[in-house]
């Protein structure tokens, strides 16, 4: 049997996962990988950051409902855990390898050394060091199953410098190739609780249907398109479902975030019966608790983890599955039972949502600074459903969120649960890499630009064409924002009006200043003809977004 060595083993391993595209830094404890990578068919991009290349391989994952996969050093490895920390909570199939001393020298102050899984381990679902460069396939093999299967999130591999430089035999991969029929599949409902979902469903008076990132992870358009026209209840997305079910559908709300769509806090408030699709009862949706619910309200929570069942109140129906074959199943259960129109349920839905998109767009009114609306109007004329849209930002960001459409499934991009700003220009990138042909466009302020925007020299190396929308006013906005309305004061919340543009220049990419509202539709012009990376640098009103609003409401225990 022909002889091989660790690093051909990753490489053989990665190849029958189906990846084609790494992201990451080089550094010592991998070199030797990377000599042999670079000789196979890998798209491999190198950042300016491992947080960031992680956040990119989250955005390419979620975007392909496809492992990503993110290779770092040592160092480079404590960088990465902040972007593993962030790709718990979008639930992002990031498979995240990093090298090590030698494996004699651990333990005894080896070179950059230090407890990389019990760090790893806390922000995955899984981190494991491999013992032999013979178990090389076994751990792969392993990591890509957890990733990818159950509630998908990041895991975490430690391969240290000598076993991938140490010869095996080549047989050491056959035990842990993927066979076609091996590999875990899609987990099915019970269909006794299938049933009873449905018959509370059918009884209710206003249900409503709210799919977060387990469904975007599973679940087929056609198949949610389908159980919505034959059930006909209301339909809001959120996170990676986001458009799903396409927003100019008739049943469909939009947007699921509460803060920004006043057609969701109704639904919410009001509903009977609601069904969640790999949407957890976390602190966005109070727990499950009134508010933002009803009083009363039956809940059928659907997920692929039995952890996240009635994790925060009991649940009526607690369906253990994937989001995706689940609906199939409730679409073929529900065709044999009769679903009335609930006109009166879905009209109010229809004119809250429609009234509240006039209401944001009475604020795009053409004035120096600009409202973030104002951009938001002028940014529209230039994407179409096929654009890619990434949004990061405390404040500014969320005027895109709430008036722009998302027609197109896996199109939409925003920083997760976690709250970790930042993420915009690598999710990006990522973005850019998932699909070439496509026109990606990120919309970020300028404190979160501030974090990850040197990776706009990875997009220029890379050849990663995204447009950059970025809202200047000189603050950290929500919590300058939030402060005001609690103290009266901002502190540690003001920043320089730094011009990103020459930044942006200066990286090699193409670059604008918009300071007058009428000169921004021709920047923006400008921009996207330039067909390369280019930022437009755009001088803000510091405005309050409805998510600082509800912040302050929420500690002042004024809302509703």
């Amino acid at each position: 049997m022909a002889k091989v060595t660790g690093s051909h083993l990753i490489v053989k391993s990665l190849q029958a996962e189906g990846v084609d595209t790494v992201f990451g830094i080089a550094g010592d404890h991998f070199l030797h990988l990377l000599n042999v990578m670079v000789d196979h068919p890998f798209r491999m991009i190198d950042t300016r950051h491992e947080a960031g290349a992680v956040h990119m391989a989250d955005a390419y994952s979620r975007l392909l409902r496809k492992a990503g996969v993110a290779l770092s050093t040592t160092p480079g490895h404590a960088n990465a855990v902040a972007g593993l920390a962030n790709a718990v909570h979008s639930e992002a199939p990031v498979v995240n390898i990093a090298g090590s001393a030698e494996t004699p020298n651990l333990g005894r102050g080896a070179m950059q050394e230090f407890d990389q899984v019990g760090i790893a381990a806390a922000v995955t679902k899984g981190a494991w060091q491999v013992p032999s460069a013979e178990r090389i396939p076994e751990y792969i093999a392993h990591a890509f199953r957890i990733a990818t299967t159950g509630r998908r999130g990041p895991v975490h591999l430690t391969i240290p410098h000598d076993l991938q430089s140490a010869e095996v035999d080549e047989s050491a991969f056959d035990r842990f190739a993927p066979r076609e029929y091996s590999e875990p599949r899609s987990v099915l409902g019970d269909p006794k609780q299938v049933e009873h979902a449905l018959d509370l469903l059918n009884g209710a008076q206003r249900p409503l249907i709210i799919a977060g990132p387990g469904a975007g992870a599973s679940c087929e358009p056609a198949e949610i398109k389908r159980f919505i026209e034959i059930t006909r209840i209301p339909f809001l997305s959120e996170d990676s479902a986001r458009s799903l079910l396409p927003d100019n559908h008739e049943y469909s709300m939009g947007f699921g975030y509460l803060p920004l769509n006043k057609a969701a806090r109704k639904a919410f408030a009001e509903a009977d019966v609601v069904l969640l699709l790999g949407r957890r009862l976390d602190y966005m949706a109070g727990f499950g608790g009134t508010p933002p619910f009803a009083k009363g309200v039956k809940h059928i929570m659907v997920s692929a983890s039995a952890a996240d069942i009635g994790r925060s109140r009991t649940v009526e129906v607690g369906i253990l599955g994937d989001s995706g074959p689940v609906v199939t199943q409730l679409a073929d259960a529900a065709m044999k039972k009769k679903w009335a129109e609930r006109t009166n349920w879905v009209t109010s839905l229809r004119q809250t949502r429609d009234a509240f998109q006039e209401e944001l767009a009475e604020l795009a009114v053409e004035k120096d600074p600009m409202h973030p609306m104002f951009v938001s109007q002028a940014l529209s004329k230039f994407i179409d459903d096929d654009t890619v849209m990434v949004f990061d930002g405390g404040d500014y960001c969320h005027f895109f969120r709430a008036s722009l459409k998302a027609n197109k499934p896996y199109s939409w991009l925003y920083v997760s649960s976690f709250g970790m700003i930042g993420v915009g220009v690598p999710y990006a990138l990522g973005a850019q890499a998932a699909f070439p042909k496509r026109r990606v466009v990120l919309v970020t302020g300028d404190g979160s630009f501030g974090f990850n925007g040197m990776e706009i020299d990875t997009a220029v190396r890379h050849n990663l064409p995204v447009v950059m929308v970025l809202g200047n006013n000189g603050i950290w906005g929500i919590d300058w924002q939030i402060q005001k309305g609690l103290y009266g004061r901002p502190v540690w919340t003001d920043l320089l009006p730094t011009r990103y543009d020459i930044v942006a220049k200066g990286l090699g990419a193409h670059s604008e200043n918009v300071e007058k509202a009428s000169e921004l539709a021709p920047a923006l012009k400008r921009a996207f003809d330039a067909k390369r990376v280019a930022l437009v640098n755009v001088t803000i009103d510091k405005v309050i977004s409805p998510v600082a609003e509800a912040a302050i409401s929420r500690k002042l225990g004024t809302h509703g």
